[in-house]
C-alpha cells in the first residue's frame, strides 16, 4: 500500500520554509557582522585621529599632506567670526489624553565661514580655510528666542578656544597688509582635503568611539536576537536533519469552536500515533483510516505530517518580527543618532512648549 502526503494545517511548504530559516540566519547574522565591522573601523579611526594629534613636539607640517591640527582659534585681519552655524527651529505642541508634548524642527540652517588663525602649541600661526560644507563637532550652546513658536540654535568657534582641525596642508602667501598679523608671513595654510573639513572642539576620537558603542550595542542585540530566533528552531532542524518514517492514521473526524466574538469555526483533525492533528478540509477528505502516511522524525517527542520537513505560518511572523525588531530600530537609530552637522537637529519632549525668557531690560 502507498502513502499519502499530508502535512499538518498552517504548514509552509518545506522549501519555502528552508528558505525562510535560512534567509533569517543570514540577514540577522548579517546585521551582526555590519555592526561588527562598523565598531571596527570607527575605533581604528579613533586611535588613528588621536594618534595624529601632536602637540609636543610641534607636528611636522608637509605641504601637501592630510593632516590633524590642534590649536587654538584666532581671528584673521578684520573678520569678527570664524565659524558659525545657526539653526532655525519651529516648535509645536500636541495633546492625547490630557498630556502634552512638543517638538522642534529644523526649518533652515546658515552657516557664516571666514579664513581665520590656529594658533600651535610652537606659537606658529597656520591659515585655516574653512568650506561652506566644513563640518563643525562643537556644542550647540548658543539660543536665541523669537517666539514661543521659534528659536535659533547656534555653534561658534571663538578666539581662544582649543581645538581639532582635518584637513591638507598647503603653502600660504604673506598676510594682507593692514591686518592683525600684517608682519607675519603665514608659511602655512590649512584647507579642505577632497572638499571635506572637519572642526572639532572634542578630541576627534570621542565622538567615534561614541559610534562605535551605538554599533556595538546593536550587535549584541543582534546576536540576542539570533540566537532566540534560531531557539525556536530547535525542533525544525531537529526534524530537517532526521529521517523519514511512517505512521497510521487511525481516525479523522471534523469539530467546531466558538470564539469570544460567538464566531463559529470549522476544523478537520485525524489522529496519528494517539495526537489529534489538524489538517486541511482537502486533505481531511481525500484520507480514509487506516492509512498509512509519512512523517519527519527527528525523536519521539520531535516529529510531525508530512516527508519533509517544515514549520507554521506563525512561526513564520515570528521570524520576521525577530527580523523587522532588528533593522528597524537600528536603521532609524543609526541615522538619528549621527552628530547634528551631519542630520536634521529635530527633538520631540514631553510637556508644553516653554515659554521664551523674559527678555532684558536695556
Amino acid at each position: 500500500m502507498g502513502t499519502t502526503e499530508l502535512y499538518e494545517r498552517y504548514m509552509l511548504p518545506p522549501t519555502f520554509a528552508l528558505v525562510v530559516a535560512g534567509a533569517v540566519l543570514l540577514v540577522l547574522a548579517g546585521g551582526v557582522l555590519a555592526c561588527l565591522l562598523r565598531t571596527r573601523r570607527r575605533i581604528r579611526l579613533a586611535r588613528a585621529a588621536e594618534a595624529s594629534v601632536v602637540d609636543d613636539p610641534p607636528p611636522l607640517l608637509v605641504e601637501g599632506a592630510d593632516v590633524v591640527l590642534a590649536g587654538l582659534v584666532r581671528h584673521f585681519e578684520d573678520n569678527d567670526v570664524a565659524v558659525k552655524v545657526s539653526i532655525r527651529q519651529s516648535g509645536s505642541e500636541s495633546e492625547s489624553s490630557g498630556s502634552w508634548s512638543h517638538s522642534w524642527t529644523e526649518i533652515d540652517r546658515d552657516i557664516v565661514v571666514r579664513p581665520f588663525l590656529l594658533e600651535l602649541s610652537s606659537g606658529q600661526l597656520v591659515l585655516v580655510h574653512p568650506p561652506k560644507n566644513v563640518d563643525v563637532a562643537d556644542a550647540l550652546d548658543q539660543k536665541v528666542w523669537i517666539n514661543r513658536n521659534e528659536r535659533v540654535l547656534s555653534a561658534e568657534l571663538v578666539p581662544g578656544e582649543r581645538i581639532f582641525a582635518r584637513g591638507r596642508l598647503e603653502r600660504s602667501d604673506q598676510a594682507v597688509p593692514g591686518g592683525a598679523y600684517r608682519d607675519v608671513a603665514w608659511g602655512w595654510a590649512l584647507g579642505p582635503s577632497d572638499g571635506q573639513m572637519l572642526l572639532s572642539s572634542e578630541p576627534l576620537g570621542a565622538g567615534l568611539r561614541q559610534r562605535a558603542a551605538f554599533h556595538r550595542r546593536f550587535a549584541i542585540w543582534g546576536v540576542a536576537l539570533l540566537v532566540v530566533a534560531q531557539v525556536t528552531l530547535a525542533g525544525y532542524y531537529g526534524r530537517l536533519f532526521g529521517h523519514t518514517a511512517t505512521a497510521t492514521i487511525t481516525k479523522r473526524f471534523f469539530y467546531q469552536t466558538t470564539d469570544s466574538d460567538g464566531d463559529t469555526h470549522d476544523h478537520w483533525a485525524v489522529t496519528v500515533r494517539g495526537d489529534d492533528i489538524e489538517v486541511a478540509e482537502d486533505d481531511h477528505d481525500r484520507v480514509i483510516p487506516p492509512e498509512v502516511v509519512p512523517i519527519r522524525v527527528s525523536s519521539p517527542s520531535n516529529w510531525a505530517l508530512g516527508s519533509s520537513a517544515t514549520f507554521s505560518l506563525w512561526r513564520l511572523f515570528a521570524l520576521l518580527a525577530f527580523v523587522l525588531v532588528f533593522w528597524i530600530p537600528y536603521r532609524a537609530r543609526r541615522r538619528s543618532s549621527r552628530p547634528w552637522f551631519r542630520r536634521k537637529v529635530n527633538e520631540s519632549l514631553g510637556g508644553r512648549l516653554p515659554d521664551p525668557p523674559p527678555r532684558a531690560k536695556p
